[in-house]
């Protein structure tokens, strides 16, 4: 009787292992319907704002990147230098991602990383601690959990110049 009890003791943590990882999947696949209807309804929400100075937008893949390896990713350089009020990010779906912003100006370069945000609390404003006389903008996301799309409007100063 005690063989008995011992064989099932040990079956048990095996068989609930198993099951964990028969539990671990791929991330889901991208609804591209939805998807095209969140870049529609994205588009639309910014499309008339006088303060938008730019849209940097991609579509990103699950992964986890380190940082410090990242391209320069997506980047809008204007004609002339301008004063960014702030930056709003926002993704697809029920994922989360991490990304980098950097900006350039006369006086240098700045980089932000970023934690990780949630798309569906969509969208994160993002300050500047030196917004004022900026040349480009650039943003690469990372260690998203899913396939996803990304946008990132650049706001300038609200009609009055504040």
């Amino acid at each position: 009787m005690s063989r008995g009890r011992r064989f099932s003791a040990l079956v048990l943590p095996a068989l609930a292992g198993v099951a964990l990882l028969a539990g671990c999947t791929s991330a889901p696949p991208v609804d591209e319907q939805a998807l095209a209807k969140w870049k529609t309804q994205q588009e639309a929400r910014t499309e008339t704002e006088d303060a938008v100075l730019g849209v940097l937008t991609a579509d990103t893949s699950p992964g986890d990147e380190d940082p410090a390896h990242l391209e320069p990713g997506v980047r809008v350089q204007f004609p002339d230098s301008r004063t960014i009020d702030h930056l709003e990010f926002s993704c697809y779906g029920n994922g989360q991602m991490r990304g980098i912003v950097r900006t350039v100006s006369a006086r240098g370069s700045q980089s932000i990383e970023l934690d990780p945000m949630s798309c569906t609390d969509s969208p994160h404003q993002i300050e500047l601690s030196s917004s004022k006389g900026v040349d480009s903008v650039a943003f690469n996301d990372f260690d998203s959990d899913r396939p996803s799309a990304w946008r990132l409007v650049i706001i300038g100063p609200g009609p009055s110049g504040e």
